[in-house]
């Protein structure tokens, strides 16, 4: 059986502070990225809360169990932003963007909310797996602008669905067959707001290390945080 391992790495970037975190259990098939919002102090609570509530799910069964764990671990944390919003910050708007990757056997499913990203490469190029959950990308959808002009839109950085960010949370989520020669790359929004698809299967194909994107998104120009984990079998480094 494949054993599927994770190389994460977080960086403030040009930030005074880094409120991206991330998960990384590969003995559990689980791996995470996760971006606070809502300032310094807010965005950092909220994404500890949901990095906490990620580490302490217990995983068992098939991957549709591990997703409902998973699920339910996420409308936790939710709740519990939107309790301390309420309790401590007058409401203030805080909350995290994520997206989690599961691997069990040969199956894979993934899970998010916002605009943080699971890409899946093989020697054919990188794709997208998610869909960001943003006004931008409805018109990304309807073909009336591309990627490049997303990633520059002036609404970019606008969300509608993200953890602590409201009761009806929506998360989206999908299941998919996967292989040893594949590989899988979360990213926050700090890199792929400055490098497309293609840049960051090139990446890939190059076997850069999670580092190296990061340092690939800083040269192009990222002023957010950036994340990145890349997950492979074996971490092997293609």
């Amino acid at each position: 059986m494949a054993i599927w391992r994770g190389q994460g790495r977080t960086h403030k970037g040009r930030r005074p502070a880094n409120e991206d975190t991330l998960v990384c259990r590969d003995g559990d098939g689980l791996w995470a990225a996760i971006d606070g919002m809502g300032g310094h102090d807010a965005g950092d609570l909220a994404a500890t809360i949901i990095r906490e509530s990620l580490d302490a799910v217990v995983l068992g069964g098939s991957i549709a169990h591990r997703l409902l764990a998973v699920e339910s671990a996420l409308l936790t944390a939710n709740h519990a932003i939107r309790h301390h919003a309420a309790l401590h910050l007058r409401s203030k708007p805080m909350g995290a963007t994520v997206v989690v990757l599961l691997i069990y056997r040969d199956e894979a499913a993934v899970l998010w909310a916002g605009d943080a990203r699971l890409y899946r490469h093989t020697a054919q190029g990188a794709v997208l797996l998610t869909r960001d959950h943003t006004p931008v990308q409805a018109l990304v959808d309807a073909g009336e602008i591309d990627e490049r002009q997303a990633m520059t839109h002036p609404r970019a950085h606008v969300i509608y669905q993200a953890i602590g960010n409201g009761d009806k949370l929506e998360l989206e989520q999908a299941r998919f067959d996967i292989s040893a020669q594949q590989q899988f790359l979360l990213t926050s929004d700090g890199v792929h707001s400055v490098l497309t698809v293609d840049q960051l299967g090139h990446l890939l194909a190059e076997g850069a290390s999670e580092s190296a994107i990061l340092k690939a998104a800083l040269e192009a120009g990222s002023r957010d945080n950036v994340t990145a984990i890349k997950v492979s079998v074996d971490g092997h480094r293609e």
